[in-house]
């Protein structure tokens, strides 16, 4: 009887603790996976087209539209072209991990800090913002 008791009390040891070793967050690169990256190439390839906008809407606002008009063709030029030879090289390579062997993007990812320098993973949104459940704008 002291043999069942102490190993039942040892199977619940076990069965509570062992649960203690369980992780259950994910770890920080559990979204960049293969199709991640084939999307986000595709993505940057037909979309990358809206940089020139952004560009504008940007310089507009923080140095007037003088500025925003010569930046546009520059920087715009510039960030089109990067972004569409990452993006070829994301379509080319997806199935491999590349970039540090991982499939994370290989252009800087400054979207926290300032994402005039640093790229976002996808081209700028205009429009009606899609993640936003609620109207940005009062209506009576």
């Amino acid at each position: 009887m002291k043999n069942r008791l102490l190993l039942l009390a040892l199977t619940a040891a076990l069965v509570v603790s062992s649960t203690a070793f369980g992780d259950i967050n994910s770890p920080p690169g559990h979204h960049f996976k293969w199709s991640r990256k084939l999307s986000r190439g595709v993505g940057n390839v037909i979309f990358g087209i809206l940089e020139y906008p952004s560009v504008w809407r940007k310089t507009n606002a923080s140095e007037g539209s003088v500025a925003a008009a010569s930046d546009f063709m520059i920087e715009g030029t510039r960030r089109f072209f990067s972004r569409a030879v990452y993006g070829v090289y994301e379509i080319a390579t997806f199935p491999v991990a590349s970039h540090k062997l991982t499939y994370r993007p290989p252009y800087g990812i400054k979207e926290n800090i300032d994402s005039w320098w640093g790229f976002t993973q996808f081209p700028p949104e205009f429009g009606s913002r899609s993640e936003f459940e609620h109207s940005r704008s009062q209506g009576w």
